[in-house]
């Protein structure tokens, strides 16, 4: 076999892997490039595969990075099917229609003001293009095989969030293993990754690969902040990803809540449709989660949900105390930009960035210390008090990453490090050989291997 990375190398998004088994070809994942400007522009451009011969899309989970270009590969000609989990593909339905609708807000808004260089703005895609890529998904279990031309298929779960997964792949010779994001151990939602089989060659995540999340629990992180808004009568702004990360800081406010731990008066405001949606999805599928799903549809009855345009311009004109979540996490597009504006310039307010800030992101030059960003056209000051955490991650961290890898029964004849930054991924690659005694590479951007029999 041989594999391609055609994204997901040397970032953390954009993830596309393409296997190829002679003239027969699968792709796992087909995400958006984020951030960086020059990783943006790649999503405009064609991607360099042969369409007709791609027999299917493996799709690990449904955030943006991992699905969002399926509109486009379907645009260029791609009508084959999108296998994935059952919660993936309902989730997948909501984050794409969603990116379209943003996109095309984002265009009309841009052209309204005259702040692009394009003339006209032009969304990446549209509402169209995801409607035609929707019946293309094909649900499959866990632990359910299936045959897609010579390949054998197989999804376990990898506990980064609802229906997240890994993927094998055999040809009958060889056998990859991709993990695809692997989730906390100790995630208060999902259950833990699966400990991996033997395999030949492992396509690993390294996300947090040069380094270990905080000791201070989630928990406890959240209580400090919401008990010193209240006391300052502030404003708790979290930019958080609709998917997974929401519905984990919604779940752990709300047992602060239960158990007095904060006070039940402070109003805890959710601003994504998109969110709200998705917790639905978690509510119907409570074998995927560890905890009672009875309790977490109750919990989340509590939550003040916005749904409208209107609701949300309210809520910019909301005094403390108050818990606003609004998408997106790295403050890339969204509602949330709108209350950056609004909040953002009170030296009173605090900010909670929980969790990755990808280079080139709004969120990434405030954790980086930048006292300005630009907003829609224009730059507004941040006065606000800037926190940034990574005890909220869905990531495995690099004691967790190697943890996984060390279980796997054999020594495969090689890892490929992914999904990272160029220095965590060579900072785990250095203590994976040193640690695991296994071999191990970095791929680039675009670059081909021919897997040993």
């Amino acid at each position: 076999m041989n594999i391609s990375f055609l994204g997901g190398a040397g970032t953390v998004t954009g993830s596309k892997f393409l296997v190829r088994n002679e003239d027969e070809q699968v792709l796992v994942d087909c995400g958006l490039f984020q951030g960086l400007k020059q990783l943006r522009l790649l999503n405009w451009e064609k991607i360099n595969l042969e369409i007709p011969k791609l027999k299917a899309v493996l799709l690990t989970h449904a955030h943006l990075d991992h699905c969002g270009f399926l509109p486009l590969l379907v645009r260029q000609g791609f009508k084959g099917p999108i296998y994935c989990t059952p919660p993936t593909r309902e989730i997948a339905q909501i984050i794409l229609e969603d990116a379209a609708k943003i996109q095309i807000e984002e265009a009309d808004f841009a052209n309204k003001k005259h702040f692009s260089k394009h003339r006209p703005a032009k969304p990446l895609y549209d509402t169209g293009d995801v409607q035609r890529t929707l019946p293309l998904f094909r649900p499959v279990n866990f632990n359910e095989k299936i045959i897609v031309s010579k390949f054998e298929i197989e999804f376990k779960t990898s506990g980064h969030i609802l229906g997240a997964a890994s993927v094998y792949i055999s040809n009958g010779k060889q056998r990859l293993l991709f993990s695809g994001d692997l989730g906390r151990y100790h995630d208060p939602l999902m259950h833990p990754p699966e400990a991996p089989h033997e395999v030949d060659y492992v396509i690993m995540e390294s996300t947090y690969g040069d380094r270990i999340h905080e000791s201070i629990p989630s928990l406890e992180q959240l209580k400090t902040l919401i008990n010193d808004c209240w006391k300052r009568k502030s404003i708790l702004l979290i930019p958080a990803f609709a998917l997974g990360r929401a519905q984990n800081l919604l779940y752990e406010i709300l047992q602060l809540k239960r158990h007095s731990m904060v006070p039940d008066e402070i109003p805890i405001y959710f601003n994504t449709p998109m969110g709200s949606d998705i917790c639905e999805v978690y509510c119907k599928y409570p074998t995927y989660l560890k905890i009672n799903s009875s309790e977490f549809a109750e919990d989340m009855s509590k939550i003040r949900f916005i749904k409208t345009a209107d609701e949300s311009r309210q809520l910019n004109q909301q005094k403390g105390p108050a818990v606003i979540i609004a998408a997106s996490g790295m403050l890339t597009g969204g509602r949330v930009l709108h209350h950056l504006k609004a909040f953002g310039e009170n030296s009173n307010n605090t900010i909670l960035l929980a969790g990755f800030q990808a280079a080139g992101t709004r969120g990434w030059s405030l954790a980086t210390g930048k006292k300005q960003v630009k907003v829609h056209g224009n730059y507004i000051s941040i006065n606000a008090q800037i926190i940034q955490s990574d005890s909220f991650s869905a990531h495995a961290d690099q004691e967790e990453l190697l943890s996984w890898l060390s279980e796997i029964p054999k020594s495969p004849k090689g890892v490929f490090l992914v999904h990272g930054e160029p220095s965590a991924s060579d900072e785990l690659r250095k203590l994976i050989a040193e640690r695991l005694k296994m071999d191990v590479t970095v791929p680039i951007l675009n670059s081909s291997y021919n897997l040993e029999p």
